[in-house]
């Protein structure tokens, strides 16, 4: 009687033994991740008043630190959140009304604006995986982005205003057009930008908590991102998400 029983113990053992690193890993997989972000993105404007028009997209990226936290203990819900430095260049082009003389007609031109923002960016989002596939893990993203507007230069025409015309609108004399570039435009800007963000991607693990990050994220503004009276627009960007996690 006491070899089976010694028998079933030893079994037990090494089934007990060989499954310790499994739950170490399982374990790991729960716990809390850090990792680094380096994402190029693509930025275009959807203007919401008639005095000024997007003007083609323009190219930025995005680096910061990535942060995880599991909800729940199967690893498969995420609160994923971290600290990004923002990098965006959006163009567009303001409507102008004036007139060359006081004698003249009113005219309009189209000012070109080019602006590279940076925003300072805390993500707040849910992040949803399925169970490891191979050395693969998939997942999808959704939340809410506060950014921070902390930079604001860019290349504009500026007209030179000599006086205005004793009308309802005050239209301005202008004298000639200057280009300018690498202007201070932080304020146009306004402070704060809030965004809704979706995305989707996947992980490789090379070894260990070590894993590689892909995927596609669109980042859908919705709040004005102007600061000048009667101007209104949104500012969105899909971005090229790429990371490692430590």
């Amino acid at each position: 009687m006491k070899k089976p029983i010694a028998s079933t113990a030893l079994l037990l053992a090494c089934a007990t033994l060989l499954s310790l690193p499994q739950q170490a890993s399982a374990q790991d997989e729960v716990g809390v991740r850090f990792g680094l972000k380096l994402s190029p993105n693509m930025t275009f404007l959807q203007p919401e008043t008639k005095n000024i028009k997007a003007d083609g997209t323009g190219l930025g990226y995005t680096f910061g630190l990535m942060l995880e936290l599991p909800i729940g203990s199967t690893g498969n819900y995420r609160f994923a959140t971290g600290l990004n430095l923002n990098n965006m260049k959006a163009k567009y082009s303001e409507e102008f009304t004036y007139v060359d003389n006081l004698t003249d007609p009113k005219k309009t031109r189209d000012l070109a604006r080019e602006v590279a923002l940076q925003y300072i960016e805390l993500p707040l989002t849910i992040k949803l995986m399925t169970n490891e596939i191979g050395y693969m893990r998939y997942f999808a993203v959704v939340g809410a982005g506060n950014a921070f507007n902390v930079k604001a230069k860019g290349d504009k025409v500026e007209p030179k205003v000599i006086a205005n015309l004793p009308d309802e609108d005050k239209t301005p004399v202008v004298e000639k057009f200057e280009e300018l570039e690498k202007e201070g435009m932080q304020d146009d800007i306004a402070l704060y930008k809030a965004s809704l963000i979706v995305g989707a991607g996947a992980e490789y693990n090379f070894s260990g908590s070590t894993s590689l990050m892909f995927g596609l994220t669109y980042n859908n503004g919705f709040t004005n991102i102007l600061d000048i009276d009667g101007m209104k627009a949104k500012a969105h960007y899909v971005e090229l998400s790429l990371g490692v996690f430590f």
